[in-house]
């Protein structure tokens, strides 16, 4: 009986340490309870009066348990804490491969999802090595790098010493990769996103772990619009940030400005948006037709040469610098049999006509446009005439040609057709569009800032989509006054959801497509290429207010070929009656430059 008595209490001993000693075993410090037994023996040894008593000291299970969960709660705790301190991951993913977890580390547990290390690449290499960018670089001090994050474990560099650089740094700094290839040699995607270099403004950027997103989104410490003026819509430091549209800057104006269902709402007057509606309609109803009479000139005329036509845009306000074009072009022994030119009313298709030159009048989408020359850039005039330029390069991509699209004011040095169509540069084969710098950093135009009066245009559904996507837009292109700032946005849209592939040849490293922005402020390309010594293949008299400047500019530069004969009312007088093609060229051209002095300073 003695035995069986110590076997049960022995066991009831075992169970509740079993019971203590469950959960986190590192929660509870050993212990161990007693047993307490009482007895009490009368008389002496051998009699049989005997009195045993036993109470083992263990609590009751729930209150065991409730024990526990406190000291494990309070240990787990402590443990997180210190890991918080060393900046150690709470788990492992097996998917990143071991952890190499110390104090040193640049990123912490609670950004390993989408960040766990970066380092610093040379800026020129990055943008050599992946030129397809196509974006104009900034060359500033304290812009020489760029910085790249790590979002997983598997796409660190595959050398230990650059692996360790980029989790830990170097000096407490964002350790430097020597080597481009070395650097994004484990990425099998990379991610671009390009800041504003010395904004203006108290700029800050978040990155945030979360559903992958490919736009920009905005707050900034103005005011809401509706209601206020220009005036009272500036920077304000003491307002809370709040979102604004992306192109907004900090004098208190949208860029991107929605164009207006009505202009006069009691009137029923229709704003942009009605009027391009209907525009489009009669867009689309002549679509079919349009190509077809297109198709008939291009083959009749000869005018597409290597799958290739140069298109060009004009009314009669502008048919001056037109037809300095021509005239100046021949006078280098240029053929411009390619050129095809899209008049937006008769005199001037008679009057391209008369110089020889294919001309296309489409009547029914064009013939309400207006015949004047914009005062100013940005009038209404100017804003009306860009919506040509965009029908008339879809035309010809619908055609299957490539598009070499130029401004009236552009002047040859070279074929400019010998340079895209060059077999031997590889790099400007891999390329959609292809376009000249404007030269302006403002914030409508970036990152790319390409020049919507000299590009080139190769026919594949992508670029056919491009400019099928900037005729929807055309209310917004009628709102904004030009269509340059709509389709360098669309080119950066397309360019990262489609994959078009963007060039825009840069103002400072390259010297082939010099411009108004040379012109006005980059005097030593101007100076080599009026010395002959420029590789350039044009010259584009852009960046400047208005054709009247235009046409002084060229004429002091030695760049004006077009006699008075055939300017302004002398001209219009000229293609009174019936005009015979190419009949007017030996009256309006002279092979000689007619040089005249107007600026003392340029």
């Amino acid at each position: 009986m003695q035995l069986a008595k110590y076997a049960r209490v022995f066991a009831l001993v075992k169970l509740c340490t079993l019971f203590f000693y469950l959960g986190y075993r590192n929660a509870v410090n050993e212990s161990s309870n007693g047993s307490k037994v009482a007895s009490s023996t009368s008389g002496s040894p051998g009699m049989n009066s005997t009195s045993f008593e036993f109470k083992p000291e263990c609590t009751t299970p729930t209150e065991m348990a409730t024990s526990l969960k406190q000291q494990i709660e309070d240990r787990v705790e402590s443990e997180l804490s210190e890991r918080r301190r060393n900046k150690a991951p709470v788990h492992q993913d097996n998917n990143r491969g071991p952890p190499a977890w110390n104090s040193d580390l640049l990123f912490p547990h609670q950004t390993v999802e989408y960040a766990v290390g970066a380092i610093r690449v040379s800026k020129d290499d990055l943008m050599d090595s992946f030129d397809l960018f196509g974006v104009p670089r900034k060359k500033t001090m304290g812009n020489e790098d760029a910085i790249m994050i790590y979002n997983t474990e598997k796409a660190l560099p595959a050398a230990e010493s650059l692996r360790k650089i980029a989790k830990e740094g170097t000096d407490g700094v964002i350790g430097e990769a020597d080597s481009i290839s070395d650097a994004v040699g484990q990425c099998d995607s990379l991610n671009v996103m390009m800041l504003p270099v010395s904004p203006n403004d108290a700029t800050c950027t978040v990155v945030i772990g979360n559903f992958e997103s490919y736009q920009i989104n905005k707050w900034m410490r103005l005011p809401k619009f509706e209601g206020r003026k220009i005036k009272d819509r500036l920077l304000n430091h003491s307002l809370p940030l709040i979102h604004h549209p992306r192109v907004t800057i900090s004098k208190g104006i949208d860029e991107f400005d929605l164009p207006d269902l009505y202009s006069n709402f009691k009137k029923k007057q229709k704003g942009f948006l009605l009027q391009h509606l209907d525009a489009l309609h009669t867009w689309l109803d002549n679509l079919d037709g349009i190509l077809n009479e297109l198709k008939e000139l291009l083959a009749k005329r000869g005018v597409v040469r290597n799958n290739t036509v140069i298109v060009m845009t004009v009314n009669s306000g502008q048919s001056d610098l037109l037809g300095n074009f021509i005239c100046q072009a021949r006078s280098k022994g240029f053929d411009i049999g390619n050129v095809l030119v899209f008049s937006t009313d008769e005199e001037t298709h008679k009057l391209v006509q008369g110089l020889g030159v294919a001309s296309y009048y489409d009547h029914k989408n064009l013939g309400d446009m207006p015949k004047g020359e914009a005062k100013v850039y940005g009038d209404p005039v100017f804003a009306r005439m860009m919506l040509a330029k965009v029908y008339c390069v879809l035309y010809v991509a619908l055609l299957g040609h490539d598009v070499l699209f130029s401004d009236v004011d552009v002047v040859w040095l070279k074929n400019p057709l010998d340079f895209f169509h060059d077999k031997s540069n590889t790099e400007i084969q891999k390329y959609d569009i292809l376009a000249q710098h404007d030269g302006s950093a403002q914030p409508r135009y970036n990152p790319l800032s390409a020049n919507s009066g000299f590009y080139y245009v190769r026919a594949n559904k992508k670029s056919q989509y491009l400019f099928t996507s900037l005729i929807y837009d055309g209310a917004l292109v009628r709102k904004t006054k030009s269509h340059q700032q709509v389709l360098v946005q669309l080119l950066l849209e397309h360019q990262s959801m489609f994959g078009l592939k963007v060039k825009v040849f840069d103002k400072l490293l390259t010297k082939e497509f010099p411009g108004g922005f040379h012109y006005h402020q980059d005097w030593k390309t101007m100076r080599q290429l009026l010395s002959g010594n420029s590789p350039a293949y044009i010259f584009h008299m852009s960046w400047t207010e208005n054709k009247v400047n235009k046409l002084k500019f060229l004429q002091q530069l030695g760049f004006w070929h077009l006699n008075d004969v055939c300017m302004d009312e002398q001209g219009q007088k000229l293609l009174e009656g019936d005009i015979l093609d190419g009949s007017l060229s030996e009256r309006c051209c002279s092979k000689e430059a007619i040089v005249t002095c107007h600026f003392s300073d340029k």
